[in-house]
């Protein structure tokens, strides 16, 4: 699976989950990055490195630490823009 096909994957679970449409626009905004960037994501056309070093991480991890390791994530996120407010 090519990393534009868990982009895209991705983003349709988030729509099934919200039981909505989510535009590119939008999809790129909630997570932190410019629309043209986004969309050269889900074509395909740019894929960064870092993206690819973190899948390839995770991979080495089972479930439950792939989770806790987005939850501290998310966790860090929510810290650092209560900071921002």
């Amino acid at each position: 699976m090519e990393l534009k096909e868990l982009i895209r994957g991705a983003r349709a679970l988030v729509e099934a989950k919200e039981k909505r449409s989510i535009t590119q626009t939008e999809m790129a905004g909630r997570i932190g990055i410019g629309y043209r960037t986004y969309l050269e994501y889900e074509r395909g056309t740019n894929a960064p490195l870092a993206m690819k070093a973190l899948l390839n991480l995770l991979t080495l991890l089972d479930d439950q630490e792939v989770v806790r390791v987005v939850r501290e994530w998310t966790q860090h996120k929510e810290v650092a823009n209560e900071q921002h407010k």
